[in-house]
């Protein structure tokens, strides 16, 4: 027995080891709890603003502004987008009843006309000096209360400005004359007291303070007398130049009634009886006549003062009919001059992108051509030092990623110069510039491109995710920390790509050629969209 225990011994102890082995190490090192699901993609921040915004202001659920929609937003009613981003909000008379809720649309910082008119909203209007692009705002035919908000101030873009029929009230500041861009300026039908700032902006061009509690002298200058009496009328304490009425009362028409004369002195009691009747008899004709003369003139200061009265009566009921017909022309044509008011911000729009596609015909071959709208961050020199790293092959040329000593990533296609050679260069530009507008939440923007002699280079952005096919084969890990692929389970997408193709140009509806190769190689998964939203990466093809 003892002989057996002595030949297990080393096995006992070897046991020992590995057991106490395995308890330090579990107590160093405890088992990995199971990861949570990934949490989903917040929403972007222009969504949650109009979301939050239709949670105060649409108490009767008109908006269809909903978290689970808040990927399409762009495509929401009233919204308009350029790049992803929010420039135009039209509500227009959808009866929103609610509040117009501070830090709401207020994140919208590209904003560029706002417009809640013939809306039921009420509450003071919020601090809008975050709409630093804002051009146009209609708040008008609501029931805003309170007084003109400052922030209104720090808007020096703003050249539409709509607070009419409103209920609000107090002074109108004096820094309005200091929005040297107002061109629309509509402020009738409210309770707004006070004196009117001495504007004069050459740019004005509708004006209207009417139905207001304005008054004293109103301000003469050349822009104010170009509008007519009808935009200041029932404003009863006005009065200036421009209403032909007079500020101060005239003198009065007689002067101070003349002292009344001392009566004569009495006469005295020892006097002759017949002198006594003599003077009688002399003074009655006298006062006689006196108390006639009296009589007519009052009689005539009456009836002049009465003809007076009548005739300042008359005036007034006239000039009250013709301020009225005035009054209620303008406010059945007020919706209409809005509208166009809102055609021509539409139009300088249009003008602003005009110029800057202009101004990218200027920079062509030889030099770095950036596409319409974006920002010049670097130049072709700076492009050609950047450090180079390669990415892959494709059938029309090599992607690199280029490290510019500014530390900005882009990605860099470098064309093959014999598949692109038999496109000539006017059409070679023509093609990047259509491709360069194009904006769509699955497509990788065109940022540049540059062209000399048989060298040309397409500029986007870089997405550090890399490509379906290397996300599929490769088993990265994407670096959103929300998604580890497997092989295996993607096995079945190479069946899905055609119909994606069909399904992305269809939506885009595209005119151009695009490169019918779209797989796994050329599909990008960009670093903020969740796993299944994909982009696809275009390149020029000369077919």
């Amino acid at each position: 027995m003892l002989n057996t225990i002595q030949s297990l011994a080393p096995c006992l102890f070897i046991l020992s080891v590995a057991f106490f082995t395995t308890a330090s190490t579990a107590a160093t090192h405890p088992p990995h709890a199971i990861s949570p699901s990934p949490s989903p993609t917040l929403p972007p921040s222009d969504a949650i603003a109009l979301v939050m915004f239709k949670s105060k202001a649409d108490l009767g659920d008109k908006l269809r502004f909903t978290a689970s929609t808040s990927l399409n937003y762009c495509y929401w009613r009233g919204v308009t987008c350029l790049q992803g981003r929010v420039v135009r909000l039209v509500l227009e008379g959808l009866d929103l009843g609610g509040v117009f809720g501070p830090d709401t649309l207020s994140r919208l910082d590209h904003l560029r006309v706002l417009s809640l008119q013939n809306n039921s909203l009420i509450g003071p209007i919020p601090d809008l000096s975050k709409f630093f692009n804002l051009k146009a705002l209609f708040l008008d035919h609501n029931s805003f209360t309170g007084s003109f908000p400052p922030s209104i101030s720090s808007l020096h873009r703003l050249r539409t400005l709509d607070f009419s029929y409103n209920n609000l009230t107090g002074p109108l500041p004096i820094w309005l004359t200091k929005l040297d861009r107002l061109y629309y300026l509509r402020l009738e039908s409210n309770r707004f007291n006070g004196t009117i700032p001495p504007l004069n902006q050459s740019t004005l061009q509708t004006f209207n303070v009417s139905r207001n509690n304005l008054f004293g002298a109103i301000p003469v200058t050349p822009t104010l007398l170009r509008f007519e009496a009808s935009a200041f009328a029932l404003n009863p304490g006005l009065c200036g130049e421009i209403l032909h009425k007079e500020c101060h009362p005239s003198q009065p028409f007689f002067g101070p009634l003349a002292p009344v004369a001392t009566p004569p002195p009495p006469v005295g009691l020892g006097q002759n009886e017949q002198v006594h009747g003599v003077e009688l008899a002399q003074r009655c004709p006298k006062n006689h006549k006196r108390t006639v003369v009296i009589l007519g003139f009052s009689s005539g200061v009456f009836v002049l003062i009465s003809s007076l009265l009548c005739f300042v009566i008359a005036m007034k009921k006239q000039r009250n009919q013709r301020n009225t017909a005035p009054t209620m022309a303008s406010d059945s044509a007020a919706t209409a001059q809005a509208a166009v008011v809102m055609r021509i911000e539409e139009e300088n729009e249009l003008e602003e992108k005009v110029k800057k596609v202009q101004g990218m015909q200027v920079a062509k071959s030889g030099s770095l051509v950036f596409c319409a709208g974006e920002a010049q961050l670097y130049t072709l020199e700076q492009l050609m030092r950047a450090s180079a790293e390669l990415l892959g092959r494709g059938s029309i040329g090599t992607t690199y990623k280029a490290v510019l000593d500014n530390r900005l990533i882009v990605s860099v296609k470098r064309l093959d110069a014999g598949k692109t050679a038999i496109t000539d260069k006017e059409t070679y530009e023509r093609h990047m510039e259509s491709v360069g507008g194009l904006r769509h939440p699955n497509l990788v923007p065109l940022r540049a491109y540059f062209q000399a002699q048989e060298e040309r280079l397409l500029i986007y952005d870089y997405q550090p995710n890399g490509s379906l096919f290397s996300l599929i084969h490769g088993n990265v890990i994407l670096s959103t920390h929300w998604v580890t692929t497997c092989p295996a389970s993607w096995t079945r997408l190479d069946s899905v790509i055609p119909h994606f193709r069909f399904q992305f140009l269809s939506d885009l509806r595209l005119t151009l050629t695009m490169d019918s190769h779209v797989n796994m190689e050329n599909l990008i998964i960009s670093s903020w969209m969740i796993a299944w939203h994909i982009s696809i990466e275009y390149s020029y093809s000369p077919g």
